[in-house]
């Protein structure tokens, strides 16, 4: 039976202080041209200066302060968000004065947004994955960005609107209507595969049905278990991690779902999930899948397992494990494929959200957002951080990163297959991480009844805790 986790959902209401609604002052009203007399000569035009912070369209943003949390404080992503944000302050034409501020990993802001909220000491832009900003949402902390979208002399125009990835714009789009989060990047959770040792093992090609992954990860374990390496022994095939993300990966190919056909409803027990889980189970029961004690990319680069599970933002990672070992062989990503031939990868987006304050501030903020996703700025960010663009328009300023990570190209294609996970669906957060614990009881079960029942009570379970929240 699961363990039942309540999730105690703080309501917090913010009174708005101080709220600026100064206008730029408008032009007097232009007098009357006098002709020049015989005695005067027209003097000249004075020269056209740049508009200053207080001539821009729309608000007065000079002076503004806003504080920016994101997750990247080590190794080269964080000297691109450095540089980026100091470009920022450099160059932005509004006066605007931006703080940026590592806050650790993703389940880290979230613990300190928590806690922000009830103190009242909140930054202005954070990034979060979609269902934690949809949380902040529902406790009136997250603004709405649509108007900010919409906005005549700040937002995007048709031809910016159009260039976005529908996929990834929509993910961050509430029920109501309301835009609570906007793509910075995404990426995907992906197989990753070893094309070179698969072709040894006589496959000349990835697999395109379930059970051809079955018989290729096995011919590998079978493969280390008869070889002259005794230390190899018990490897060689996928290593499966009993996570929410992973499960969800295979449920998507099996053609399952994670809510009711109408939408309106969280229901696990689809043939789907029961199919994908039985599946996991099976090539559990071959001896054809392993876990290893921390990121499997140096196992793979060791030619200890033909197929491990990444997001794409762990390429680096993997290049490193096969250089590493100084191991030739060509990898890259492929998608889950069902029994069928159907194809899945589990989409996410890096998400960027505004805290709902002042007018200005809230206006501020999004001006950096709008800046920060554009396309020179998100191809100038991939370059650093090695996630996949949002827009249609950025592809093309990477053509040269494409050709020297033809890895990273392989991700970008198989992004757009998706699905993604239903991020703002009501109580997403606490769903999700019971869906950490019914993948490991999944992975343990030993019939399909019991797997049935664990997917019966994560159902229960998980529309109860929708039940709460409402």
């Amino acid at each position: 039976m699961l363990r039942k986790r309540m999730s105690l959902v703080v309501l917090v209401v913010f009174l708005l202080t101080a709220v600026l609604t100064a206008c730029t002052p408008s032009a007097a009203e232009p007098t009357a041209a006098e002709e020049p007399t015989a005695a005067e000569e027209p003097t000249a035009e004075p020269a056209m200066e740049e508009p200053t912070a207080e001539e821009m369209p729309g608000m007065d943003l000079s002076g503004t302060t806003i504080t920016f949390w994101h997750v990247y404080g080590e190794g080269v992503p964080m000297e691109g968000m450095n540089a980026l944000v100091k470009e920022f302050n450099e160059t932005n034409e509004y006066g605007i004065t931006l703080e940026a501020l590592d806050q650790g990993q993703y389940p880290d802001i979230e613990d300190k947004m928590n806690a922000a909220i009830q103190s009242g000491d909140l930054p202005n832009v954070v990034m979060a994955y979609t269902n934690a900003l949809a949380d902040w949402y529902s406790v009136g902390a997250i603004a709405d960005m649509k108007p900010l979208i919409d906005d005549p002399d700040y937002g995007l125009t048709q031809e910016e609107k159009d260039a976005l990835y529908k996929s990834a714009f929509d993910a961050g789009k509430m029920p109501d209507g309301a835009q609570v989060a906007y793509p910075m990047t995404q990426s995907a959770n992906v197989l990753v595969y070893n094309f070179t040792w698969a072709e040894e093992l006589g496959f000349p090609a990835a697999p395109a049905t379930s059970a051809e992954f079955k018989e290729q990860i096995c011919a590998a374990t079978e493969a280390n278990a008869t070889d002259d390496n005794a230390d190899n022994d018990g490897t060689g095939g996928l290593v499966y991690y009993p996570s929410s993300t992973n499960w969800v990966h295979w449920v998507f190919a099996f053609g399952g779902s994670l809510l009711n056909e109408a939408g309106d409803a969280y229901d696990f027990t689809n043939e789907g999930a029961v199919q994908a889980s039985l599946y996991l189970n099976d090539l559990r029961d071959s001896g054809c899948t392993f876990e290893t004690e921390s990121y499997p990319n140096p196992e793979q680069g060791q030619r200890k397992a033909l197929v491990t599970m990444s997001s794409t933002a762990g390429l680096p990672y993997y290049a490193a494990a096969f250089e590493d070992a100084n191991n030739p062989d060509t990898w890259g990503f492929m998608a889950a494929p069902g029994p069928d031939g159907q194809l899945a990868v589990d989409a996410f987006q890096q998400m960027l959200g505004i805290v709902d304050m002042t007018p200005e501030q809230n206006m501020a903020s999004w001006i950096f957002v709008k800046w920060l996703t554009s396309p020179e700025k998100q191809a100038e960010w991939i370059n650093y951080s090695g996630y996949l663009p949002t827009e249609t328009t950025t592809e093309p300023l990477l053509e040269t990163y494409k050709a020297e990570n033809p890895v990273w190209a392989t991700g970008l294609e198989l992004a757009s297959i998706g699905p993604a996970e239903p991020q703002t669906f009501p109580a997403w957060s606490s769903v999700r991480r019971e869906i950490g614990d019914a993948a490991a009881l999944l992975y343990a079960a030993q019939s399909e009844d019991e797997v049935r029942q664990i997917l019966q009570d994560l159902t229960d379970t998980s529309n109860a805790l929708v039940a709460e929240l409402e």
